[in-house]
């Protein structure tokens, strides 16, 4: 199977996902994730893959934007299936935590994508704030 927006978004409001809040805005899907706080990840598609994503914190909250960005690219292997990197959003750039996966991907495969990405953000939230 292919996933769409559509398939994705029906499968995800299935009660067995009762963890998650879904709703979607156009072509993205915007999951709240009521065991981790609150947390929101975005779900889009491309013609090749899945990109999940989530917002860490504006760039310029950070004190020394150098010294963060050398330790992140020095943990980063202990951040398993997600990637982080800055994004524009309205003009400002935050740091944000990522994963990709193909469009075939099972929804165990998703799910546990979307998992793991929630737990390296909060991760990533208390090194921040460290910072």
């Amino acid at each position: 199977m292919t996933w769409t927006i559509v398939a994705l978004e029906t499968e995800l409001t299935q009660e067995r996902y009762c963890n998650y809040s879904v709703s979607r805005m156009q072509d993205i899907l915007i999951l709240t994730l009521k065991q981790h706080g609150d947390l929101i990840i975005h779900i889009s598609m491309t013609s090749k893959q899945m990109l999940i994503e989530t917002v860490i914190c504006p760039v310029e909250n950070i004190h020394d934007a150098n010294k963060l960005n050398y330790r992140l690219l020095r943990i980063q292997k202990l951040l398993p299936l997600s990637s982080v990197g800055i994004s524009i959003i309205n003009h400002q750039e935050y740091y944000v935590a990522f994963g990709a996966l193909s469009l075939a991907s099972s929804i165990a495969d998703i799910v546990l994508e979307i998992e793991a990405l929630a737990e390296n953000a909060l991760e990533l939230a208390e090194i921040i704030a460290e910072s």
